[in-house]
């Protein structure tokens, strides 16, 4: 007796029929092994999810409602380098499923410490307030407009504003600009600045906050004509701005057009020329890939440089036959890529697609294949480690979702045993390159489609049939013209090239726009909680990455996700943080939009996350789909609720506490019939408010609570009020 009270468990196990408790684990325990052991079974990729989860710190990092303390980036390293060495000690041992755990922990936390440590790398003053101001500083780069240059400045003197608030660079829009203006020269000018927009309603893009990692402290445009000061700085990247502002110049001299703005952003990365009309039918025809410099473009200069380069010296026998043709061409396309990828201004994609290129052309030199999984997921790592933000982005995702896709659909398809060409050979190749293209398009299209819809809210329907026509175009016309040309301007011989190529893209345009003009081209969607985009990552990633049946337990976050995506609902009404504008939507999906004082940027932003292409005209007189306006204001009716928006302080006092929500312009700041009121500070304050009607309740939401409190986001008083 005495030994089952010293050991209270066996008491217990023979009041259960002999039984011992922790003999129920023994399920969980064998789930466990078995886990265990499907994770041994893919040890080959559990490389591919390094990069994966140093993301997905990142991404937690800046999913916090503010920047936590410096000391949680110190632990969250110290925790890392602990779980490291607690790996380590395995080796020189094969790394174990335990290690592994420890490594993927660690490879989170370090990438929530690279973010924080970005984040106070790139820090620069913001301007304060919109101000008119006497700028000076030199030109770090320069783009043509449709009417006139945009300039990015830095070594910047603002008028009035100590040394130490002024932003480390500036981007000015001029109308009237000296000729032949280069980056590297200073210039004067009188322009009006502000800081980098803040989003129009809560969960929009945050351009201030891309802004400050760029260290952009205010953008504007020129007062008035620019004034060329004495003196020119030089240095590699001036230079390299210098040759972009150039050849762009040399390539929309040859069509002034649209075609022009596309072949200069195809070639050079510049797409500030190109208008809102192009933008929206490239986008709709599924063909906005072509814009931005990626993996197409950087394939195809590495590809035709390899490509020439091996066929030219395969035409000397003495070389051809004594050195190895096919890797010298492989060393010389390599430099060409880190060319374009400098030419082009080294944005994300094309950071990622120069890193593959440049792998992939590696692993020919040395017998290695150029095409799998782990070159992309060093690449993502690599990005990362350069620049944490840039999984935010969209660039980053479209790119890296596309490409993941297609290696993932080629790798599967390299396993299937090939049988012989039923086609006869001469149109083999070419029913090859057809289906490739389809193929292709179909899978990166897929991939991309989730991503596409969060961002733009816009889902091509007929980007199969565009691409079939625009890809050949650009591959066989587009880019070795622009290619030969650029290799001709030191001859002067350029201009007949890049007309060829403006030709090429006319015809990649007009299938744009024959495209686009066609019934339902695109479908337009309501903006997504992000909770969605980030179960439908999830589970996407586990379905691409495992290779073992347990890969289709992916599909479980992404329904969660399509449940989360169908049960979402757009806000019932939006204002903006000075009253001007506002946007009703309606039971039917219909949005009515007030607009006191017009702002397209707003109304385009608006109308787009409401999921909606135009909207209503907003009423005249009486009362017209709940909606009562007159001189004084509006009153709107959300399915039985009422919310007046006040532009006048009698307004403001009439409605109070006979509406359930007043959002007051001028005016009170509080409501002394024990009403709800969102006063003209609280309603600055908040950036703009987003009302949603759930459960017999309006729940308000501001632009200022959502976007937290960060560096890029001024420290004002937040607002997330909650109205029974």
């Amino acid at each position: 007796m005495q030994q089952r009270l010293d050991h209270p468990v066996s008491v217990i196990g023979s009041v259960a029929g002999g039984r011992r408790p922790w003999r129920l684990l023994h399920p969980v325990r064998a789930s466990l092994e078995e886990l265990i052991g499907l994770l041994e079974q893919e040890r080959s990729r559990w490389l591919l999810w390094l990069p994966v989860l140093v993301g997905a710190g990142i991404v937690c990092f800046f999913a916090l409602p503010g920047e936590p303390p410096l000391w949680t980036g110190w632990l969250a390293t110290l925790l890392g380098l602990g779980l490291l060495i607690l790996a380590c000690r395995a080796w020189p041992a094969p790394v174990g499923a335990r290690e592994a755990l420890f490594i993927g922990v660690a490879a989170t936390l370090f990438g929530a410490a690279l973010a924080q440590v970005r984040l106070h790398a790139v820090a620069a003053p913001v301007l304060g307030k919109a101000r008119t101001v006497v700028v000076e500083g030199r030109i770090a780069d320069l783009a043509p407009l449709p009417r006139g240059v945009r300039v990015l400045l830095d070594q910047v003197r603002l008028e009035g504003v100590l040394p130490e608030r002024t932003p480390a660079t500036v981007r000015v829009s001029l109308r009237r600009a000296p000729e032949g203006l280069m980056p590297g020269e200073r210039i004067r000018l009188r322009a009006r600045l502000q800081p980098p927009l803040a989003p129009v309603l809560p969960g929009a893009f945050d351009f201030a906050r891309q802004a400050w990692f760029e260290r952009l402290g205010a953008i504007g445009f020129a007062l008035g004509a620019a004034e060329r000061l004495p003196g020119h700085t030089s240095g590699p990247m001036l230079i390299v701005a210098g040759l972009r502002a150039a050849i762009a110049d040399r390539i929309v001299a040859s069509n002034p057009g649209p075609a022009g703005a596309v072949a200069a952003a195809i070639m050079v990365g510049i797409t500030a020329g190109i208008d809102q009309e192009t933008w929206r039918a490239m986008q709709v025809s599924g063909l906005a890939h072509l814009l931005s410099v990626s993996g197409l473009h950087m394939a195809l200069v590495a590809g035709t440089v390899f490509t020439a380069c091996r066929w030219l010296l395969a035409l000397i026998p003495a070389v051809a036959l004594r050195f190895p043709v096919k890797k010298i061409a492989a060393l010389l396309a390599l430099p060409a890529a880190f060319f374009y990828l400098l030419l082009t201004g080294a944005s994300v994609p094309t950071q990622r697609s120069f890193l593959m290129s440049a792998v992939a052309l590696v692993a020919i030199v040395a017998d290695r294949d150029p095409f799998s999984l782990r070159l992309l997921a060093w690449s993502a790592l690599v990005v990362l480690v350069l620049a944490p933000e840039s999984v935010l982005g969209a660039s980053f995702q479209l790119s890296f979702a596309a490409v993941l896709a297609l290696v993932v659909a080629y790798e599967g398809l390299s396993r299937r045993p090939r049988s012989g060409d039923r086609e006869p050979r001469r149109f083999a190749v070419v029913w090859r390159y057809l289906g490739g293209i389809l193929l292709t398009t179909l899978v990166a299209s897929a991939a991309t489609t989730p991503f596409a819809a969060f961002h733009f809210q816009t889902i091509p329907t007929y980007g199969v049939l565009a691409n079939l026509v625009a890809v050949p175009l650009t591959s066989f016309l587009v880019m070795p013209a622009g290619l030969l040309g650029l290799a001709l301007v030191p001859c002067g011989w350029d201009q007949p090239l890049f007309a060829l190529m403006t030709g090429g893209v006319e015809g990649v345009l007009l299938t744009a726009r024959a495209v686009a003009a066609m019934p339902g081209a695109s479908l337009l969607v309501h903006a997504w909680p992000p909770e969605a985009l980030a179960l439908l990552a999830g589970g996407g990633l586990w379905l691409a990455l495992w290779q073992q049946r347990w890969r289709w337990l992916g599909l479980l976050p992404c329904l969660a996700a399509a449940v989360l995506v169908l049960t979402s609902r757009p806000p019932d009404l939006l204002v903006d943080g000075s009253l001007n504008m506002a946007a009703i939507r309606h039971a039917d999906g219909a949005v009515t939009m007030i607009e006191w004082d017009r702002d397209r940027l707003v109304r385009a932003t608006w109308l787009r996350h409401l999921g909606v292409a135009e909207a209503l005209p907003t009423p005249v007189a009486g009362a017209e789909r709940g909606i009562a306006c007159d001189p004084f204001g509006c009153t709107v009716e959300l399915a039985g609720r009422r919310v007046a928006l006040a532009r006048r302080p009698e307004a403001a006092f009439e409605d109070c506490g006979r509406v359930d929500l007043v959002v007051a312009r001028v005016g009170p700041e509080r409501c002394g019939r024990g009403g709800a009121l969102i006063g003209p500070k609280a309603l600055a304050a908040s950036g703009g408010i987003a009302v949603v009607r759930s459960d017999e309740e309006l729940v308000v939401e501001t632009v200022a609570a959502r976007r937290g409190r960060w560096p890029w986001v001024p420290s004002r008083a937040l607002l997330n009020a909650k109205v029974e």
